[in-house]
């Protein structure tokens, strides 16, 4: 399933980038999407940053697949941020222990008219058999929901 996921902020690109990549910004946005015992470490210089990011979520999965996908995930990912022509990307890895699906896409934030976009692009595969389909979409159903918060936090912040 892919996921996609764009919209603009009226700040600069740099604002923006810092939102999305300090600590403190991090920490905030985190405590406003909610789950437990989230942990985050932070590596490097921009622009290349590199953030670890894990939590313990909470999912409500369709009765077909709950034995495969447990009411409370430990979720973790990785975003390696880099400079992207005149704004800058990550690649994210996102895990979900126990759960049989692969989470892999980009984040960017460009600059455009008016201020910048904030833009996710995810692919979402599991390869289960019979079930794979129901999972990936559920998950990424799920990771579209939650990049539609983000953004929303992201807006109130700037």
């Amino acid at each position: 399933m892919k996921v996609h996921v764009k919209h603009s902020l009226k700040t600069d690109v740099a604002a923006a980038f810092k939102l999305c990549t300090e600590q403190k910004s991090q920490e905030a946005i985190y405590a406003k999407l909610g789950g437990s015992d989230v942990k985050i470490k932070r590596e490097g210089r921009a622009p290349n940053v590199k953030l670890r990011i894990s939590r313990k979520e909470p999912a409500n999965p369709p009765a077909v697949i709950r034995r495969l996908v447990p009411s409370v995930n430990e979720v973790s990912h990785t975003e390696d941020w880099a400079a992207d022509g005149d704004g800058h990307s990550a690649a994210i890895v996102v895990e979900i222990k126990g759960v049989p699906v692969k989470i892999v896409g980009t984040k960017s934030v460009q600059p455009e008219k008016g201020g910048c976009s904030v833009e996710w692009q995810f692919d979402v595969t599991s390869g289960i058999p019979l079930l794979g389909g129901i999972i990936a979409a559920f998950a990424g159903g799920e990771t579209e929901q939650k990049l539609e918060r983000e953004f929303k936090i992201l807006k109130s912040m700037t």
